[in-house]
């Protein structure tokens, strides 16, 4: 095989054009920044069926969306949309191209978790500006369960615990221990239902996210009865996970000053006050 040694001129025509693909690109990230303030909205992606985070355009994220928006001196324009099978698809529908229906991408997609293997792999996509953090916890009622230091209690036929379906706690409570918990496990299509079957006592304790369990318990009659508390299981996320915004990979201008967005958002102490429109309590990511 012949092999192609470079002269000095091509060498120079080379670095030309890297020059050139260069700049194309960091002038393509000021155009994609400055079209979207020239346009006067930030396209804003947020799930449906997340409560209290967001579902059918309302929520927490939905008001941090409408924050960042105004903190760019642009309207929000909030772009529900129904998860996906995986959370890669999530990503191609709502951030780098868009449903095969016509339906976005939005300019930023909220409640994305921040995690090294999602960054490593998903190439198209910056994470950027963790705004919260994601827990497993336990609801439960207090007079019938007044300590719950493990799972150990669900596995003794005397108490029923609820889940969302196909939902980590759901996974972990019917896998784990040699399927200890399963017999005691009672699935539901949301976590909100679940906690409305444990106000009913139908069950006596639900395993969600923290925020979800704190949202769902928000204002409900007799909520003073049941104890929110973190959960407690070598196959659960002891830390639990931050979670903050996806936006496409040549978005660089677009991401930095969603990050400082954020940033005063946290300092001025608008985030804590959005979360407790919503019955939860703010917690740093």
């Amino acid at each position: 095989m012949k092999l192609w040694k470079k002269s000095p001129c091509a060498t120079l025509l080379l670095a030309a054009g890297l020059l050139v693909s260069s700049s194309i690109a960091q002038a393509q990230e000021l155009f994609d920044l400055a079209k979207i303030k020239a346009d006067g909205t930030l396209k804003v992606g947020v799930y449906n069926n997340l409560l209290p985070f967001s579902d059918k355009g309302k929520g927490i994220d939905v008001e941090i969306g409408e924050a960042l928006a105004a903190k760019l001196g642009l309207k929000a324009r909030v772009l529900p949309f129904d998860a996906d099978e995986t959370f890669s698809d999530d990503l191609r529908n709502m951030v780098w191209r868009g449903t095969l229906f016509g339906y976005g991408p939005a300019d930023v997609m909220m409640h994305s978790p921040i995690d090294d293997y999602l960054i490593k792999n998903e190439s198209k996509i910056l994470f950027v500006a963790p705004y919260a953090r994601e827990e497993i916890f336990i609801a439960r009622n207090a007079e019938k369960l007044p300590n719950l230091d493990s799972l150990e209690a669900f596995g003794t036929g005397q108490f029923k615990i609820g889940a969302e379906v196909a939902s980590i706690s759901s996974e972990v409570l019917a896998g784990a221990d040699s399927r200890a918990y399963i017999n005691n496990l009672v699935n539901f299509k949301s976590p909100y239902l679940a906690v409305d079957a444990m106000i009913k006592g139908e069950i006596d304790a639900v395993m969600a996210t923290r925020a979800e369990l704190e949202g769902a318990l928000f204002n409900k009659p007799g909520a003073d009865k049941f104890v929110v508390a973190k959960a407690r299981h070598n196959n659960l996320p002891a830390q639990g996970w931050p979670v903050g915004l996806a936006v496409k990979a040549a978005n660089k201008e677009l991401a930095k000053a969603l990050v400082q967005a954020v940033q005063e958002l946290q300092a001025s102490g608008e985030l804590e006050k959005i979360f407790a429109r919503y019955g939860v309590r703010y917690i740093r990511p």
